[in-house]
């Protein structure tokens, strides 16, 4: 019973990202994604120009047309402001290991977004993040340092690598920041300095809110992106650091894509991670993998192609590459995901997915379909 639930927390985080901070849009535009959300790093609340980014070079035109509303606005007063995201999931599930096939209808996120603009400048931002891990954040927002930069501080979310939209990913999922989850608290400040980004952040790490020593974790991440002729390019790194609770975990990662107009856009990333197995095995099947405590050396790739073949519809291709100990030559995991993106009117997005996982160390092939339904504003 315990291992079916941790199935379904598991899989209920798929995707849970998605639209509110996908790397492709901010590749195909060329903006970064401050421009498109409340927390400058992404995710979550979206700004103005984010909603409208999402009402009008989303949806099908013509059915955003019909049924969209005239007039829509997310401002409960001139310094009030809402957001929200709502997440089910129907998936299935089979393996060739003898293990009964399963399937369920699982609600994987409901969140409700407040923004509180104190001045100008300042703000506070708060989200609950009702569901079955402790994702809330909420810190003070204040926009004062030069180059377009920010001091935040509270409870978020760390900015390290890329936003992915699939957090079942090897590349999200074999680090602390697995399951959508992963907040921490402590201070962050960012600079942009265009086309270049810039982000540094203390935290507690996984220590949690209350840490118990003085130890504390160090995250950093740089960005920049060009536009050459029709090609829009993104590359970037980031490094991790955390030595709370009671572990070690050092993280590195390189990170890029390159957008062909509005229509393809490839995205990749490469992860190195080194520290104790007990804070970086893949959380579902942490103990099979490895043994806990031991010390790892481990690698992650991602690559995702995306086809937008006319607006509101696009094809999606994904590898997935993970190596639990890079130091033994047998063992990995590899997945294939096909599927699309669809988006038939502002706010609502349906994505259809069929995932194929081999995984030499589990010896075990897992085929999956997944249907995301997703309500956003």
């Amino acid at each position: 019973m315990v291992s079916r639930f941790s199935l379904l927390i598991a899989i209920g985080c798929f995707l849970v990202d998605s639209v509110v901070a996908l790397p492709r849009f901010a590749s195909r535009t060329n903006f970064s994604c401050k421009s498109c959300h409340v927390n400058p790093t992404g995710g979550g609340m979206r700004s103005p120009f984010g909603n409208s980014y999402g009402r009008e070079e989303l949806p099908i035109p013509t059915w955003q047309e019909q049924f969209a509303l005239d007039e829509f606005n997310t401002n409960l007063t001139d310094f009030l402001s809402y957001g929200a995201d709502v997440r089910f999931l129907y998936f299935y599930q089979s393996k060739d290991d003898g293990s009964a096939d399963r399937s369920s209808f699982f609600p994987m996120q409901a969140d409700v977004y407040l923004n509180l603009q104190l001045s100008r400048k300042i703000s506070v931002f708060v989200n609950p993040a009702f569901g079955p891990f402790p994702r809330y954040e909420v810190f003070g927002l204040a926009k004062v340092l030069p180059a377009g930069g920010y001091v935040k501080v509270g409870r978020f979310t760390p900015s390290y690598s890329m936003r992915l939209d699939d957090h079942t990913s090897y590349v999200r999922e074999a680090t602390p920041f697995r399951n959508n989850s992963g907040q921490q608290a402590g201070i962050e400040l960012g600079i942009y300095p265009e086309p270049i980004g810039i982000v540094a952040a203390i935290t507690n790490g996984v220590s949690g809110d209350r840490a118990s020593d003085v130890s504390k974790a160090l995250y950093g991440r740089v960005d920049g992106r060009v536009k050459i002729g029709p090609a829009g390019i993104m590359l970037g790194a980031s490094a991790y650091r955390d030595n709370t609770a009671g572990g070690r975990l050092t993280l590195l990662s390189g990170f890029g894509g390159v957008s062909f107009g509005e229509a393809f856009t490839v995205l990749a990333e490469v992860q190195h991670m080194k520290g104790t197995s007990t804070l970086m095995s893949v959380s579902s099947d942490r103990n099979q993998r490895n043994s806990a405590g031991i010390e790892l050396k481990q690698l992650a790739l991602f690559t995702e192609l995306s086809w937008a073949i006319m607006q509101g519809i696009d094809l999606k291709f994904m590898y997935d590459f993970f190596d639990p100990d890079v130091d033994i030559k047998s063992g990995r995991a590899e997945r294939l995901s096909f599927g699309l993106e669809f988006f038939p009117v502002s706010g609502v997005e349906l994505r259809p997915l069929i995932r194929f996982t081999n995984d030499t160390k589990l010896n075990t092939n897992i085929t999956d379909f997944h249907l995301m339904m997703h309500f956003y504003l």
